[in-house]
């Protein structure tokens, strides 16, 4: 008697209408603490050192896009009816030390590209620093990631909320210890390492992976390694525009005080990215068994659905960040960033052109349509290019101008894709 109320709630915090609310839960924490830690950071590092911590971070989006490509997509779209005990443990378990295995390659990639930019690159050495942090705080935050996807796919989103909370908690510890101890890009960059650390181990105390069998993962993979292989080769692109690592190029081009403002700015629209992957967590999954059960017709209504909570949510949260600019960057920043309001309101239209795009790639990629994907983001990485470099002798301004026209592009060439897509499948679909 005593355990049927809690197998009653077990099962209501499983709910499929309660899962986006802890979702959002989960990304609200990823992205508060974000603010919050960079808040912190902003107000009491030197400018350059703050840049440090941003292009760090942007190292780490950039590698953590090709982990997503050939673990996370593959492991979260696989649509699977849950087994025996055992067999799920396996499963689940065969995918994280894949997840680590990766990571770990990711890590000694960006320190490769560290030791390249120091030889080849004398007026962009001030970045190899800034890379070889991101490369520290790589494995344990792709962990951290990957760990609450495990809970998704168990369809325990309340856990992965859970995790987030922690992450959140020791992110603000972590920027404070650093504020107030050691004021630098190495302390500061430690505060995400530290927290994405603590945060898996909590996680994996309740998860408890089994011992990695190689073999059995990669037979795992294998059957993804097509797909996987055209999305890795999609990040190229999406790297070039990407609200996450544009920050990188916008370094180069412009210097490490460029790279500080464009991070302060970035602080207050972030968090309408965090809505997009806090939807993200819960609408790939089910945008694929919406396929497997009703074929094009469910996927369009799930699409559907993602982007109308798209339009009301990212848009409703970036325009009152835009209307109410100047009083958020005086409270987050103390006066340190004064003078950027007109750069947020530009990166608050350019954002939310970013975030309407999340429902078409959802279908492509659900569709396994990578080559496709792989066109539509080559052709917006080059209006990018073109657009940045243009912009260049407007500043910031310039450069949020620049994003918003890139993703204005990106939209167009999203529809015609997703419309292309669509045709394919109708016309392969059995008729009756």
């Amino acid at each position: 008697m005593a355990s049927f109320p809690l197998q009653s709630l077990t099962g209501r915090l499983r709910d499929r209408r309660l899962a986006r609310l802890f979702a959002l839960a989960d990304q609200g924490f990823q992205g508060l603490g974000s603010i919050a830690a960079s808040a912190i950071l902003g107000r009491h590092l030197a400018p350059d050192a703050f840049g440090a911590v941003g292009v760090a971070i942007g190292a780490y989006y950039f590698v953590a896009g090709f982990h997503r490509s050939l673990i996370t997509l593959p492991y979260v779209t696989e649509h699977r009816d849950h087994g025996d005990v055992a067999d799920d443990r396996r499963y689940h378990s065969d995918w994280w030390w894949l997840n680590v295995a990766a990571a770990l390659v990711l890590a000694v990639g960006l320190v490769a590209i560290a030791a390249l930019v120091q030889v080849a690159l004398p007026a962009q050495r001030w970045l190899a620093e800034p890379l070889l942090l991101g490369a520290g705080i790589t494995p344990p935050l792709l962990a951290a990631d990957f760990v609450r996807r495990w809970f998704y796919k168990q369809e325990r989103a309340w856990l992965a909320a859970l995790v987030s909370a922690l992450f959140f908690v020791a992110l603000i510890g972590g920027a404070l210890v650093a504020a107030t101890i050691r004021p630098d890009a190495v302390a500061g960059a430690l505060a995400w390492g530290v927290s994405a650390t603590l945060a898996t181990l909590f996680a994996l105390l309740l998860l408890r992976p089994a011992a990695p069998a190689a073999s059995r993962a990669w037979r795992r993979f294998a059957p993804h390694g097509r797909f996987a292989g055209w999305l890795a080769l999609n990040i190229f692109p999406y790297t070039v525009y990407s609200t996450a690592t544009v920050v990188i190029l916008i370094g180069a081009l412009l210097g490490p005080g460029a790279a500080a403002v464009f991070t302060a700015a970035r602080t207050l629209t972030n968090p309408a990215v965090s809505i997009v992957s806090a939807i993200d967590s819960t609408d790939k999954p089910r945008a694929a068994a919406a396929l497997a059960k009703d074929g094009g017709p469910g996927l369009r209504s799930a699409i559907g659905n993602t982007r109308r909570t798209l339009i009301v949510l990212t848009g409703g949260y970036l325009a009152l960040v835009a209307l109410f600019a100047h009083p958020l960057i005086a409270l987050v920043f103390h006066g340190q960033y004064a003078g950027v309001e007109q750069n947020v309101q530009l990166l608050c239209a350019a954002f939310f052109l970013f975030c309407l795009n999340q429902p078409s790639e959802t279908l492509l990629i659900v569709l396994r349509a990578s080559r496709t994907m792989f066109v539509t983001r080559a052709a917006t990485a080059l209006v990018t290019l073109a657009a940045l470099v243009l912009a260049i002798p407007h500043g910031i301004p310039g450069m949020a101008i620049a994003i918003a026209v890139s993703q204005l592009a990106n939209i167009l060439l999203l529809t015609i894709a997703e419309r292309h897509a669509l045709g394919r499948l109708v016309s392969s679909e059995p008729t009756a």
